[in-house]
């Protein structure tokens, strides 16, 4: 070391020209690292989800649920129930206590996670978004009107149950709409069955909630992979569970954004519900759905000319193959009924029939809503692979390559890399504030494009400079030193 600051006096010039060299070899790599890990580094992810989550979401926000009957909403068919808390079987599961029942699947982590989402930049859940703001009226615009079926708007069962649709009496049904919920009609278009005899369309909504780990564990365990139908107001509430399982392979459909029957919208409010459904996804996964299955079931021809123009394939479910777990929750069937039930539609599974009218493999109806429903199609599973049939997601039964919208690289299988809040390239495609195009309106932001700026983010960046800068000053500083002794 005396070398390098002239303090040994015989010394000669070769040797304080190779200290010179020493040195600056021994600067550069650490100068080099400093200046382009600033210049190149991008958020990470729970930076990135920072951004989305502030402020905190609640604890006692509102949640999917068992059933309180005093407190819940409930409709008269399949549906999500909401309540102002979490259930007290999560909440032991939470702190680590076990679930009720014989054979409950354990869950190893919370339900929402360390991610928030900002909530200002979302309509309120589980209600219908404004029709009237900047942003859906982009969307509308974005529609052929002049294509859409003149169909009214259907009427609700009851006043408190305004978007169930009321079906008429038989005599004055109109068969010109091809309304499902009414008198069970399809489209050429609409996907009811898997092509191959021996595969099972595996499907799950309404999520994500509490209990969704506990089934994606499940399907992990069997090498297995689902779709699953996701509501836009529990992304919001589950981002890091939606995440999870785009990156362990699963394929992501559309749900809406309400949970309410698309026939007793108007057409603004389709628009608004599946737009708004979408943003929240993308901005949690970098993925534009290309699937939805209307809540219910419900669709006419009204409906599916909306969805068509927005990119959707219209996913529902083969006849019979309902597995009424939804009417569990409802205490309306036991479980042993669900079960028998199923073993039926296995036995007689020779006669399903595709849209044209060609043996075809099931597509099947469940929820990830609670540990019962999970625990109920762990037996379905074991059930009908038992049988000989092969659980799989529907992209995977259609044979579809592209199973998302606007070029995402994935397979048929899913996500072929871990996701993190991008596509299987690694990017951080479709995350607010990250990328010009999005969803928000400058109006909504305060920016160009894309969701307003974070101050963490900008202060990240200094910080990164700052530090950059320190390194250059001291490696400077050292070969200056040595410099000055030549």
């Amino acid at each position: 070391m005396a070398l390098l600051f002239g303090k040994t006096p015989n010394a000669k010039p070769i040797h304080r020209q190779w200290a010179l060299l020493v040195m600056i070899l021994l600067t550069m790599p650490a100068l080099t690292q400093a200046v382009f890990a600033a210049a190149a580094k991008k958020p990470t992810t729970e930076q990135a989800i920072k951004m989305l989550s502030s402020p905190l979401t609640p604890k006692g926000s509102a949640n999917v649920h068992n059933i309180n009957m005093n407190t819940d909403r409930r409709v008269d068919y399949h549906g999500i129930i909401y309540t102002n808390d979490e259930p007290a079987e999560d909440k032991a599961l939470e702190n680590g206590g076990t679930a009720a029942g014989p054979g409950a699947p354990q869950r190893e982590h919370g339900g929402r996670g360390k991610s928030r989402m900002n909530m200002a930049l979302y309509p309120a859940r589980n209600k219908i978004p404004d029709v009237n703001s900047p942003q859906v009226k982009a969307w509308v615009a974005e529609i052929d009107w002049s294509k859409v079926p003149n169909i009214p708007v259907a009427t609700g069962l009851a006043p408190e149950t305004p978007h169930f649709p009321k079906c008429p009496p038989v005599e004055e049904l109109d068969r010109t709409t091809c309304w499902w919920s009414c008198y069970g009609c399809t489209a050429p278009t609409d996907i009811i069955t898997c092509p191959s005899t021996n595969q099972w369309g595996l499907t799950y909504d309404d999520g994500p909630s509490w209990a969704t780990r506990n089934m994606a564990k499940i399907l992990s365990e069997k090498k297995l992979t689902a779709t699953f139908f996701v509501v836009g107001s529990r992304v919001l509430e589950f981002p890091d569970i939606l995440r999870e399982q785009v990156a362990q392979g699963h394929h992501i459909g559309m749900h809406t954004w309400s949970h309410s029957g698309l026939t007793t919208l108007t057409n603004h409010e389709i628009v608004a519900e599946i737009r708004w459904t979408e943003k929240a996804i993308r901005d949690v996964t970098g993925l534009t759905m290309k699937y939805v299955r209307p809540p219910f079931g419900d669709i006419d021809n009204r409906v599916r000319e909306i969805l068509h123009q927005m990119g959707y394939t219209i996913v529902i479910w083969t006849k019979g193959w309902d597995t009424n777990d939804w009417r569990m929750l409802m205490h309306e069937i036991p479980e042993h009924d669900i079960i028998q039930n199923f073993k039926n539609a296995l036995d007689n599974r020779a006669i399903i029939r595709s849209s044209n009218d060609k043996p075809a493999g099931p597509i099947t109806l469940e929820h990830d809503l609670t540990n019962d429903t999970v625990r109920v199609s762990k037996t379905l599973i074991e059930m009908a692979t038992s049988k000989g049939l092969q659980p799989i997601n529907i992209a995977t039964c259609l044979g579809d390559m592209t199973p998302y919208q606007r070029g995402s690289k994935l397979g048929p299988g899913g996500a072929v890399e871990k996701i993190n809040g991008g596509d299987s390239t690694g990017s951080y495609r479709g995350m607010t504030g990250m990328e010009e195009q999005d969803y928000n309106t400058p109006s909504q932001t305060g920016g160009r494009k894309g969701a307003k700026s974070s101050s963490s983010s900008i202060s990240v960046t200094i910080a990164d400079l700052q530090q950059s800068a320190v390194y250059a000053v001291m490696g400077l500083a050292a070969v200056a030193s040595v410099m000055l002794t030549l």
